[in-house]
């Protein structure tokens, strides 16, 4: 048998394992609860996370900036892209020690006087995507925010085909309307489907030519989490693109027949 004094030595090691353990559950509950937590949205976003260390994941980032609408060719964008701004509300702000004078705000590239962007709504969809393949091809930026069972629905001409169209002209389509949630479900249904929406991210983001292929370019942010994937030369996307081609159409006032 164990002695006294050994039995006496092993119960202050078990005490501060049991104690290392109730500390450890009680972190981890701690983290799970100051986590943001993830919630679904109109469109849920996947489970797994962009991987910034895939090269075909950053140039999602980079499409982002370029398919931001711009006032003029040439001009840089109106707005900082959804990628920059996507979570901007989680930052937290600087500390500034008491007697510390804060340091003057950073406007290198802001114009003086120019007007801070409305904030981002909780949910916000994105997508920019070619009409046809071959002939005359149209191509469509539509923007929706969701707001409780309603939505702001902005659709104009999409940016990297028809960044130059005069407003006002034949060509130029910019349309804004408030609609119902059910009323989009059509457009929803074909925007989900995995070729589009969850399937990996593949390379020939800009292959030459387009191969003859349709494309489109998706991205959202919702609840602070960014999303995107770009479907250029993807030959599996291709009749999920024709069919969600059809449902922009039907949003777009006097649009013409679908390519």
């Amino acid at each position: 048998m164990a002695s006294k004094a050994t039995l006496n030595s092993v119960k202050p090691r078990v005490r501060g394992l049991l104690a290392l353990a109730l500390a450890t559950v009680l972190l981890s509950l701690a983290v799970t609860v100051l986590r943001k937590p993830e919630r679904d949205g109109w469109i849920a976003l996947p489970p797994q996370p962009m991987d910034a260390s895939d090269p075909d994941i950053r140039q999602l980032l980079t499409k982002s900036e370029m398919l931001t609408p711009r006032q003029h060719v040439g001009e840089a964008p109106a707005d900082a892209s959804l990628a920059q701004r996507c979570g901007e509300e989680d930052a937290e702000a600087e500390i500034v020690p008491a007697g510390q004078p804060a340091a003057a705000p950073v406007t290198d590239w802001v114009s003086p006087g120019a007007p801070s962007p409305p904030p981002l709504p909780d949910e916000r969809y994105i997508m920019v995507i070619a009409g046809a393949p071959t002939g005359p091809s149209h191509t469509r930026r539509v923007q929706i925010d969701i707001d409780g069972d309603r939505a702001r629905v902005l659709i104009s001409n999409g940016d990297w085909r028809h960044a130059g169209t005069t407003p006002g002209s034949a060509a130029d389509i910019r349309s804004e309307q408030r609609l119902s949630l059910s009323a989009l479900a059509p457009l929803r249904e074909a925007w989900q489907v995995p070729e589009l929406w969850s399937a990996n991210q593949r390379s020939g983001v800009w292959c030459a030519g387009h191969n003859g292929l349709r494309e489109a370019f998706f991205e959202a942010c919702v609840h602070g989490r960014y999303y995107a994937r770009d479907r250029a030369c993807d030959r599996n996307a291709q009749e999920p693109l024709a069919q969600l081609w059809k449902r922009v159409v039907e949003l777009t006032p006097s649009s013409g027949p679908a390519h």
